[in-house]
C-alpha cells in the first residue's frame, strides 16, 4: 500500500462545502462526504432542525429526505416544510421505510445528501448503514441521519464527523468541524423559532 509524507497530505486538494453564515458556524467547511448523526428526545426539534438543514444544503445538490415516521399527506410535514422553508425542488421527499426501496431511490435519484428521518423508523442496524454508505462510496454521498434517545450509539458516533443533540431548545453540536457548538432551534416556551440560517 502506497504511504503519503506530511507535505503531500498537506498539498492534496480536498473537496469542501463552503458553507456560510451560521452552518459555517456550527459545521464549518465540511468535506463532501460528510456525515452527521443528529439526536434527541421526542419533540425536541430533530426534524425542524433536519428540515431546515435539508433547505440550506439543496444550494449544492439534490437532497433526499426519507420521511419515515411521517406521511407525505401529513398536516405535521405540510406545516414543518411551510415553517422551516424548505422550498427547493432538490429536496426530494418519500415516505419508505424498507432498505431496498431507500437503496432503490438513491441508486436511481442522483442525490449528493441522504437524511433519514429516523434510523428507528426504517430499522435500520449500524452495519446495514455501513453497507450501504460503503456501497455508495464513489458516489461522494454525505449521509446525515435522525435518530431518537435510548439508542447505544458507540458503534455510530465513531462512524460520523458531527453528532448533533437537540436538547432543551438547543441544538448542541460536537464534530471536527465547527467554531460554535450550539445553536438555539427552540424558544424557551418550546414554540419554534426562525433562525439565521
Amino acid at each position: 500500500m502506497r504511504t503519503l509524507s506530511p507535505r503531500e497530505i498537506t498539498e492534496r486538494t480536498v473537496e469542501v462545502y463552503p458553507f456560510t453564515g451560521d452552518w459555517n458556524k456550527i459545521l464549518g467547511e465540511p468535506d463532501i462526504r460528510f456525515s452527521t448523526l443528529i439526536r434527541g428526545e421526542a419533540k425536541s426539534g430533530k426534524s425542524t432542525y433536519a428540515a431546515r438543514f435539508a433547505q440550506y444544503i439543496s444550494q449544492f445538490g439534490r437532497v433526499l429526505y426519507v420521511s419515515a415516521e411521517e406521511r407525505l399527506n401529513s398536516k405535521t410535514l405540510q406545516n414543518r416544510i411551510a415553517y422551516c422553508g424548505v422550498e427547493s425542488n432538490n429536496v426530494r421527499f418519500v415516505h419508505i421505510k424498507d432498505h431496498a426501496q431507500i437503496d432503490a431511490t438513491i441508486r436511481t435519484g442522483h442525490f449528493r445528501f441522504v437524511i433519514i428521518d429516523s434510523v428507528q423508523h426504517v430499522q435500520m442496524s449500524y452495519n446495514e448503514f455501513e453497507a450501504m454508505r460503503h456501497k455508495y462510496k464513489k458516489r461522494k454521498l454525505s449521509w446525515h441521519l435522525v435518530m431518537q434517545m435510548g439508542v447505544d450509539i458507540s458503534k455510530w458516533k465513531h462512524e460520523v464527523d458531527v453528532i448533533v443533540e437537540l436538547k432543551q431548545g438547543y441544538a448542541q453540536v460536537h464534530g471536527r468541524y465547527n467554531s460554535a457548538n450550539r445553536i438555539q432551534v427552540l424558544k424557551q416556551n418550546n414554540q419554534q423559532q426562525s433562525l439565521n440560517f
